[in-house]
């Protein structure tokens, strides 16, 4: 990989799509005649183009392809496609490809003005003649996914939340490194989204925004394999800031004023008084409605004067402020809405279905009346049991896996997902 990963030693929990991907190429060794690969660049596309539902869709495209000739679909864990062929026609695959090219239109990257294939897209490898080239591919990828054990996509998983990474203890030595390495990495292709969406009384979904996030798996993947980068807080809470600045840096290059939806940005407080936001925030100029900036509850709540300050002079500039980090224990000990967030976040927890099965709804409602539903957001929100749960105390706006799954539903059904608040 090009962006200076640290030498760090690896530490593998379960298999990778990598992995199983270069079983399948060695198996076809002494086997390949009529076969070929085919290498979809999805993480090369921008980054409100790598949304997880847009990659599933676009895996689902080649259903009709895989049920019909000898063909496997691994989905890498970066978002990009390989595609696996035996005596598959060309023009067959090239029809899926353009398909799944039709999700991005306005992608520089998926966009094609001659009508010939693309390798910035998708690069194709004829194993009888360009097994080894392939062979090396495959490798690399699995040595790289290997490194780390795999981790669920959602943005409310690495800040403040505990995470399944797997490796070694963070050290402040191999901390230097890895700043130094993410500092002149290119991070558009780290940075991932994941909707926070409004479900109206009719039952239809409307983005809230998209929040924008750096995976930390996959930050460790490229950078640090065989280190867990969450294992010291404290350290880590160093390398947020770094990722901070980089993330404000790549955003403030986007044309916000082009795109109809909304985004949200986690960060420090102290990002928010640095030089890096006052660039951010020059940079995207009158867009400044158009975002969202999402604060840690530990942050606020280790100086709540400055918070109060930071608050009052992000919504001057015109953005809106979230209270994130919140779990059912946390709305035991104190009521956010005091806090005066413009939203608040709270993750599903069992604690809230066992509160109504113990006959405390009236405790809970009275909660959610504080904070205010308009203001709610149901986060790790993976099964529509937390839905129901949500929307019997007027709770209407949501994020988490269940409802990555109703956007891919409806981005398949429709091509696209109406905004909205």
């Amino acid at each position: 990989m090009a962006e200076n990963a640290l030498t760090m030693p690896a530490a593998t929990e379960q298999r990778s799509p990598e992995s199983t991907l270069l079983d399948h190429v060695e198996r076809v060794t002494h086997n390949r005649a009529t076969r070929f690969a085919v290498y979809l660049h999805l993480s090369r596309l921008r980054p409100h183009n790598r949304k997880s539902y847009h990659i599933r869709v676009a895996a689902r495209t080649f259903d009709s392809l895989i049920n019909s000739v000898d063909a496997q679909l691994y989905t890498l864990s970066s978002g990009d496609i390989v595609l696996m062929c035996k005596d598959a026609r060309v023009d067959d695959v090239d029809y899926v490809i353009d398909k799944v090219r039709s999700l991005f239109p306005t992608d520089p990257v998926a966009a094609s003005s001659d009508g010939l294939d693309d390798e910035a897209f998708s690069s194709w490898y004829d194993l009888e003649t360009n097994y080894e080239e392939f062979l090396a591919v495959a490798g690399k990828l699995a040595k790289q996914a290997d490194a780390v054990a795999p981790k669920s996509e959602d943005a409310s998983a690495g800040r403040g939340v505990a995470s399944n990474i797997a490796g070694q203890s963070l050290d402040p030595f191999s901390l230097a490194k890895l700043d130094d390495s993410l500092n002149r990495a290119q991070v558009r292709n780290l940075i991932r989204q994941q909707p926070s969406v409004v479900i109206g009384a009719d039952g239809t979904e409307k983005i809230l925004f998209q929040e924008n996030f750096i995976s930390i798996a996959e930050l460790q993947r490229r950078l640090a394999p065989g280190f867990n980068l969450l294992s010291n807080i404290w350290l880590f809470q160093h390398l947020t800031q770094t990722i901070d600045r980089r993330i404000l840096a790549a955003l403030g290059r986007e044309d916000l004023g082009a795109r109809e939806e909304h985004i949200s940005i986690n960060l420090n407080i102290s990002t928010i008084r640095s030089k890096d936001f006052e660039r951010f925030d020059g940079a995207i100029g009158e867009n400044a409605a158009k975002v969202v900036i999402e604060l840690q509850q530990i942050d606020v709540f280790s100086d709540l004067p400055v918070y109060a300050e930071v608050r009052d002079w992000l919504r001057e500039r015109g953005y809106r402020v979230l209270l994130d980090g919140l779990n059912p224990m946390s709305l035991r000990f104190f009521n956010p809405g005091q806090l005066d967030a413009d939203y608040v976040k709270v993750g599903w927890g069992d604690e809230f279905s066992d509160a109504a099965a113990l006959g405390e709804e009236t405790e809970i409602a009275d909660l959610v009346q504080g904070i205010g539903p308009e203001k709610f957001i149901l986060a790790r929100t993976d099964a529509e049991q937390a839905v129901r749960w949500a929307l019997m105390l007027s709770i209407r706006r949501f994020q988490g896996r269940f409802i990555d799954t109703l956007m891919e539903k409806q981005i398949a059904k429709d091509g696209k997902i109406p905004t909205g608040a």
